[in-house]
């Protein structure tokens, strides 16, 4: 079984992760010049705002039914 420590550990890092991973594809699609590269940067960039999105909406839900 893991331990919150361990957890929040792993979360931190990949936290971590995906502002590195975040950081790469917006500096790549600002320096893109072929559309379809940059199409594919862009919809990556999307996908992880849209997960984002998804994680802080269970998070806020989560901290409703607590309250």
């Amino acid at each position: 079984m893991t331990s919150h420590a361990e957890y929040y550990g792993k979360a931190r890092i990949m936290i971590g992760e995906n502002e590195e991973r975040w950081r790469r594809l917006c500096e790549a699609a600002a320096k893109d010049q072929d559309s379809d590269r940059l199409l594919e940067l862009v919809r990556q960039i999307n996908q992880m705002l849209e997960d984002k999105e998804r994680r802080l909406q269970g998070k806020a839900k989560r901290q409703d039914s607590m309250a």
